[in-house]
């Protein structure tokens, strides 16, 4: 019994140090990482709408670099949250900033780019983990 016990308390306990490590790892910042496709608010909204598997397969999970007019920027729940203005009036790209990111340099009715990870589309397409482009 001995023989088979010790074994198993030993892969239980690496396995348990292993998914701690996982859940404890810190989230790889996206600032200096080179955007996969650059695309303006226009199109990636148009995107979507036409055909959102299509779109899914180009942008779901990728980083994004989007340009366009901000409509809003707004704070709460812990993070700053830009919205870029498209010509649907019910639809706007949502970028939600990492922490630590600011909105400074940038104001409602400006010219703006933002760079995150899509994370797809309800009525509004999502990018999370995201920062201002300078």
């Amino acid at each position: 019994m001995k023989k088979i016990l010790i074994p198993l308390l030993a892969v239980a306990l690496i396995a348990g140090a292993v998914g701690f490590y996982m859940y404890n790892k810190p989230v790889e910042n996206l600032n200096n990482k080179k955007a996969e496709v650059t695309v303006t608010a226009e199109a990636l909204l148009a995107d979507y709408e036409s055909n959102e598997q299509s779109a899914n397969e180009k942008y779901l999970g990728k980083v994004v670099e989007v340009s366009g007019k901000v409509a809003e920027i707004t704070t709460g729940e812990g993070k700053n949250k830009i919205h870029l203005e498209t010509s649907n009036p019910i639809s706007v790209i949502i970028a939600e900033l990492d922490e630590g990111n600011t909105t400074e340099g940038l104001a409602v009715g400006e010219q703006g780019t933002v760079k995150g990870m899509c994370s797809g589309y309800l009525s509004d397409v999502i990018l999370v983990r995201s920062s201002i482009v300078k």
